[in-house]
């Protein structure tokens, strides 16, 4: 990410204008590997700590939001950052930016995918990068967690219940976020400073703009597909994972959009590009009806993260320094790192599967605790060729 140039840059008066947080978010979407946890920390460490955009109160009300609210985690926080600086037109810029190279990138492979269909190279680089991802989530888990959760030993015994919990239930429970929330409310209340004044004196507007969809988009299978990933952006908490058995009961056995090997190709693409996972709808719609498919379902997954991030932003800043909130929102940034850190667990155990791909996740853990500044696309391109390579000679059957 680009470094802090500007000397004036000072804690929250760092000058930042719209252009630069929209393109932030542009390479941030290009570049960002590893899905949340691994973006949110990378938020956190340029917009809080490098460049001074948002406070660290500030990021943590943006975590807890993106948490409580539906909407693939990290692109919420990102969209959050956005509407705190520069309100409506904020949240709107930064949705198109962080969206924007995923859902190039993934329409590119889908029309590679339509071209070469039932090519082993896709699930061949799967298996290489899988592993690479699995290390850089464990160890984003680990640094989020140390930042927000500091030397709380409460919220770190929230976390630790709240990763079991996830472990046993193989996936992310609602209920787990809204109960560690009203626990906060007990045993987290207590007096926090209230927030600095923003450079930003802007008041919230009411009024929301409606989406124009192009008239060809209004296609039966086109609006179906955006009707469907709208209805299904309203049910992703946390990380975009969590959506993809949801996902398959509808999109492989009841509407036989896909097969089940089309579907696992579709969630292997989405984990391996960057940005948020749920950019697996993208490659879903475009199989379905090319270029318009795609983005009618792009749109759709991510429209409910906007809307929903424009009404409770203001809320949240509104009654931020109420007690009981404060305690709710450190339940739900505890319970958060803990699921998580459950989260990459069951990722591990669907991406290693044998020696090779133990011996890749170890490797690139040991790599970036050793060059922690090394990029993350270089390891996961060392992890696509050693896929390719291990796939060609082993012929793993268990993927």
């Amino acid at each position: 990410m680009p470094t802090r140039t500007d000397p004036s840059l000072d804690g929250l008066q760092g000058r930042v204008t719209l252009w630069q947080m929209s393109r932030y978010f542009l390479r941030l979407g290009a570049l960002g590997f590893g899905g949340p946890v691994v973006l949110a920390q990378h938020m956190r460490g340029d917009l809080v700590e490098e460049r001074g955009w948002l406070t660290e109160t500030e990021y943590e009300d943006g975590l807890a939001l993106a948490t409580a609210c539906p909407g693939p985690l990290a692109y919420q926080l990102g969209v959050y950052c956005g509407y705190i600086r520069f309100r409506i037109r904020g949240a709107l810029a930064v949705a198109a930016a962080f969206a924007l190279a995923p859902f190039l990138i993934v329409t590119a492979a889908a029309a590679l995918y339509m071209r070469f269909a039932g090519a082993w190279e896709v699930k061949a680089i799967f298996y290489g990068v899988a592993p690479v991802i699995v290390a850089l989530i464990l160890k984003a888990c680990w640094q989020l967690g140390r930042k927000t959760l500091k030397n709380r030993r409460l919220a770190w015994l929230f976390a630790v219940v709240a990763a079991v919990i996830t472990l046993a239930f193989k996936q992310e429970l609602i209920s787990l976020f809204v109960i560690a929330g009203l626990l906060g409310c007990l045993v987290f209340a207590g007096p926090r400073p209230p927030l600095p004044s923003t450079s930003s004196g802007t008041t919230p507007s009411t009024r929301v703009g409606w989406l124009a969809l192009p008239g060809a988009w209004l296609s039966s299978t086109t609006g179906k597909l955006f009707v469907f990933f709208f209805k299904t952006g309203f049910l992703v908490f946390g990380s975009g994972l969590v959506i993809a058995p949801f996902l398959k009961v509808y999109v492989v056995d009841q509407y036989h959009w896909l097969t089940n090997r089309q579907f696992i190709d579709a969630v292997a693409i989405g984990m391996i590009t960057p940005g948020p996972v749920v950019i697996t709808a993208t490659f879903v719609g475009y199989v379905l009806n090319g270029f318009q498919g795609g983005l009618a379902a792009t749109v759709g997954m991510f429209a409910p993260s906007v809307l929903l991030t424009i009404v409770a932003a203001p809320l949240l800043k509104r009654y931020r320094t109420n007690r009981c909130l404060q305690g709710f929102l450190q339940g739900i940034i505890s319970a958060v790192v803990g699921v998580l850190f459950g989260t990459g667990i069951l990722i591990a155990t669907a991406a290693i599967g044998d020696v090779l791909t133990g011996v890749i996740a170890m490797t690139s853990m040991a790599v970036i605790l050793k060059w922690p500044k090394l990029p993350e696309v270089s390891i996961v391109t060392v992890g696509a060729l050693l896929g390719l390579a291990g796939y060609y000679w082993l012929h793993p059957t268990w993927l």
